[in-house]
């Protein structure tokens, strides 16, 4: 900004003067662009806060449709020390007996003992496990045994061998271990040297009655009989879907005495579903609430009072609330007769003693009351949508409202630029008055000047 100067022939404050006159000039159009740009902004938080609340609600449905949250199953085990088990939605809920014979390992081989300073000279090591295997070149000059051992563990195309050294009274042995355990994943080595190189001792496989590496741990599949009767076996310990929907991990064996595994209702975490949607709804009436109120001291209201999305949506929740599911089971086609009902306040309740007879009594109807395409939970979720969704009804308002704030902030510039046009202007006119007054001084002091000045007549 150009720096300006008060007047210096009028006397005159310019800057204070334009200043006030801009001022006045601007004062009435600015303060309308803040008061609508507030309200806007106003407007757009509330909205901001009835989209989420009532998107809070639909997660929770889209989880009750998709994620068999009220299906849940809950897995015990008598012994942990044995088992630790899991089940989905879809475990038959029963009582079983978990025989664990037979943990799966991992193969391990070790040689026999070896001088740590031999050389082993030129050859190369093809080493297996399982299907895949890789190749280890040993080269005269790199050829000691923690010379393999390194190359062996930085293969790069390694698929999960690992080399060791173990030391004992009569010197050093190598060790190879799987990294994966079952019976398909036994450790195999094939030596292409000198028939009598000592390279030759670190062959191994295990079909061969005979090796000059020895079997440390065999690699084994799990095994274990459910029921004293069904057989299964797994490359790991940890065992799917043995029964349908539970997965079992294998810790140790039963050694005679089998562990019982319950499968049961998970009603604790179903209540605790529910009771999370009451909370979602009676939040979201909350807000509404506190949007929609008027305060008859203050003669003010909040910024959605009278709006009709407000009261359209909550009426339709309701209507949602209270209308049946036809494809629900009877006894199970309503909210209320599940226990949740709707105060004269307008909130959601829970009367417990109705919910803890329907979990206990109809706990697999909770699905078809919530699932499915007519399900409850679509519904809901279906409502919500109409307005939370790219094309509903709250989002329209939110585009709006975003429609008219780019506009108040074109309007802004506009403003901005024609004041400070405004404020040059008037600059320029007080200056150039300035400037005239300034000339009109000097030619005054000029005449005064032509005329003599004596100190009076003789």
């Amino acid at each position: 900004m150009a720096i300006q100067m008060s007047g210096l022939a009028s006397g005159m404050d310019i800057n204070g003067m334009v200043d006030k006159l801009v001022q006045a000039e601007k004062a009435p159009k600015q303060e309308r662009i803040d008061r609508q740009m507030g309200d806007i902004q106003t407007d757009i938080s509330a909205y901001g806060r009835l989209k989420e609340s009532l998107d809070t609600m639909k997660s929770l449905m889209s989880d009750f449709r998709n994620n068999d949250a009220l299906a849940a199953r809950r897995a015990d085990v008598d012994n942990s020390d044995q088992i630790s088990v899991s089940a989905t939605s879809s475990a038959a809920v029963g009582r079983y007996s978990v025989d664990v014979q037979q943990l799966a390992t991992s193969h391990k081989i070790v040689s026999n003992s070896i001088d740590e300073s031999t050389n082993f000279g030129a050859g190369s090591l093809r080493i297996g496990l399982g299907t895949t295997s890789f190749n280890v070149d040993i080269e005269p000059g790199n050829d000691k045994l923690i010379d393999i051992v390194r190359q062996i563990n930085r293969a790069p195309d390694n698929p999960g061998i690992m080399a060791s050294v173990i030391q004992d009274d009569l010197g050093a042995r190598l060790v190879l271990s799987g990294d994966k355990t079952g019976a398909s994943n036994k450790v195999r080595v094939s030596v292409d040297a000198d028939p009598a190189s000592d390279l030759q001792r670190f062959s191994f496989n295990a079909s061969n009655a005979s090796n000059p590496m020895n079997e440390m741990q065999q690699a084994l599949d799990s095994r274990v009989v459910l029921d004293g009767l069904a057989v299964i076996t797994s490359d790991s310990n940890q065992v799917k879907d043995a029964i349908e929907g539970v997965d079992l991990e294998l810790k140790a064996l039963s050694e005679g005495e089998p562990s019982t595994l319950s499968v049961s209702y998970d009603r604790d975490t179903t209540r605790m579903a529910l009771e999370q949607f009451v909370m979602a709804y009676n939040q979201y009436f909350s807000v509404t609430q506190e949007l929609s109120k008027y305060d008859p001291a203050t003669q003010s209201g909040g910024p959605l009072m009278g709006d009709s999305l407000v009261r359209s949506s909550t009426n339709q929740l309701r209507e949602a609330f209270v209308s049946p599911v036809e494809e629900a089971p009877e006894g199970l086609k309503t909210l209320s007769q599940l226990g949740i009902t709707t105060t004269l306040e307008g909130r959601l309740e829970i009367d417990y003693d109705v919910l803890d007879r329907q979990l206990n009594q109809n706990f697999a109807g909770l699905n078809d009351f919530f699932g499915g395409r007519n399900g409850f939970a679509r519904r809901v979720e279906d409502l919500i949508h109409s307005y939370t969704g790219i094309t509903g009804s709250i989002r329209s308002r939110e585009n709006s409202l975003n429609e008219q704030q780019t506009r108040l902030l074109t309007e802004q510039t506009k403003l901005d630029d024609r004041i400070e046009s405004v404020r040059k202007r008037t600059y320029d006119q007080f200056s150039a008055m300035d400037s005239a007054m300034g000339q009109m001084n000097s030619q005054l002091t000029y005449m005064q000047s032509m005329f003599p000045t004596g100190n009076g007549g003789q």
